[in-house]
Order: structure tokens, then C-alpha cells, then sequence
């Protein structure tokens, strides 16, 4: 299962369904990334907002695993998952050019069509960002 996202915006370089909870994916910033050109200037550091895609990116491949079992052919249907909240959203430290990432998320509620996450990022064995997110799966 892959999300349809590509670079720039592709924030998941491998990963992992564990089972019908929990996920794990890496990504590791390139120093070379667009968005690292203006943010900043005079020192780079990975945006918190790409923190919260990271992890959207994470739980997302997740929630369309799980719908795979509903939805045939899921890969192939144009099935795209959108964020529906982010919740308690903290970063506790910045990530720069060249760090690697291990993004986490576990399943923590369904409701009807959304699901709800509780998501991690850590670098070098310490948590650097943290946010639940809700997502819902859509064709379009």
C-alpha cells in the first residue's frame, strides 16, 4: 500500500504495517529538500508543519491498509486519504537537513468512515513531534 503523494511532498521513504494498529515508516531529510531553501535562511530547519504531513503520510497509508478489506481493488480506484483534525500537535525538538526519522502511528478509534491516530516522530531514539490525527478515505 503507497499514498499517491510524490517528491516534494512524498514525507515516507519505507514502512512498515505492523498489524490492524500500528504502523511504522522512516524518512530521512534530504538537505537538498525545496523547502528547506527558505526555511531558514541561515540555519535549516524542517518545518513543524512537514512534521504533521509526515505523520498524516504514516497514518494514512494505515487507514487505506485497513480499508483495503472493504474496498476492492483499492490500489487502483483513486481512494485518496484526507485529514479530517490534527489534535494536540507538539514539537519538542527541530529536526535538520540529513536527520532520519522514524514516524509511528496507532490506530486509537474508528468512527463510521474516520479514523483516529495517535502519531510520533523520533529522532535518534527520542521523540521530536507528536499529534493525533483524524483521517477519512475518499474516492475522487
Amino acid at each position: 500500500m503507497e499514498l499517491p503523494h510524490r517528491h516534494p511532498i512524498a514525507l515516507i521513504d519505507s514502512h512498515d504495517v505492523l498489524d490492524d494498529e500500528n504502523i511504522v515508516a522512516t524518512y530521512t531529510v534530504q538537505a537538498d529538500h525545496p523547502v528547506l531553501e527558505g526555511h531558514f535562511p541561515h540555519i535549516k530547519i524542517w518545518p513543524g508543519v512537514y512534521l504533521i504531513e509526515g505523520m498524516n503520510q504514516c497514518a494514512g497509508i494505515h487507514a487505506l491498509h485497513l480499508a483495503k478489506d472493504k474496498i476492492k481493488n483499492i490500489n487502483n480506484s483513486g481512494y485518496v486519504t484526507f485529514v479530517t483534525s490534527v489534535d494536540r500537535a507538539k514539537f519538542r525538538s527541530p529536526v535538520f537537513p540529513g536527520d532520519q526519522l522514524t514516524l509511528t502511528a496507532k490506530l486509537i478509534k474508528r468512527r463510521r468512515d474516520h479514523v483516529f491516530y495517535s502519531c510520533e516522530v523520533w529522532k535518534n531514539d527520542k521523540v521530536c513531534a507528536s499529534a493525533t490525527i483524524g483521517l477519512t478515505a475518499k474516492q475522487l
